[in-house]
């Protein structure tokens, strides 16, 4: 079943440039990942959030990438520009 990941985080003003960067090289093996459909990145500046919007086939897809980037080390890259935990939401399309 289709999902729609939303990842809200919390950032540090002074992390932008960093994390922007972490961004742009690492955004294109999130989107080449099996089950990834779509990944947008959107920023409120004025309230230091980021909000990574995900679509994934499945949930066990989006499971896999996590379980991935977290042993090969990208997680922790990423969570390091955060000022604390991200807040991981997963919605699912429903037939009404």
């Amino acid at each position: 079943m289709p999902v729609r990941v939303q990842i809200t985080c919390s950032l540090e003003p002074s992390n932008y440039p960093p994390l922007k960067a972490f961004l742009a090289q690492n955004l294109p093996n999130v989107r080449g990942f099996e089950g990834c459909e779509r990944v947008n990145i959107l920023f409120d500046e004025t309230q230091s959030k980021m909000l990574i919007d995900e679509d994934w086939q499945s949930l066990k897809a989006h499971q896999n990438y996590m379980a991935f980037i977290n042993k090969n080390g990208v997680l922790e890259k990423l969570t390091a520009h955060f000022s604390e935990p991200p807040n991981i939401n997963y919605f699912y399309l429903s037939s009404l």
